[in-house]
């Protein structure tokens, strides 16, 4: 999944997707190319409790490693417009159309 942006209202955690392609790359390291989708965006609740795991580039480390959902919305709308086309993500939904799990994956 792509995320074009996302933000917090009413103490809720909100998410502009759509769908994208991931494409493993082996060389020169372990990463996933971004292959952007072309659909309308979809704006998505994310669960009180749903987990926020995080990968460079979005997150610190190369390994995923949680973050609050706060941080996700800062640290996804502090990259400009332009790099977050390259950014990819795993989401899992419950059976109300929420998102209880948010991976971003790891790109070089």
């Amino acid at each position: 999944m792509q995320i074009r942006e996302g933000w917090i209202s009413g103490g809720r955690t909100y998410l502009s997707v759509r769908t994208a392609r991931k494409v493993a790359v082996t060389d020169p390291h372990e990463a996933w190319l971004i292959i952007p989708g072309e659909g309308p965006y979809t704006t998505v609740l994310m669960a009180t409790e749903a987990r926020v795991l995080l990968s460079v580039p979005l997150g610190d480390n190369s390994h995923p490693y949680p973050y609050s959902q706060t941080e996700l919305v800062n640290r996804l709308m502090a990259e400009p417009s332009s790099s977050r086309s390259g950014l990819g993500y795993d989401l899992s939904f419950d059976g109300k159309g929420q998102v209880t799990r948010l991976q971003s994956l790891y790109t070089s």
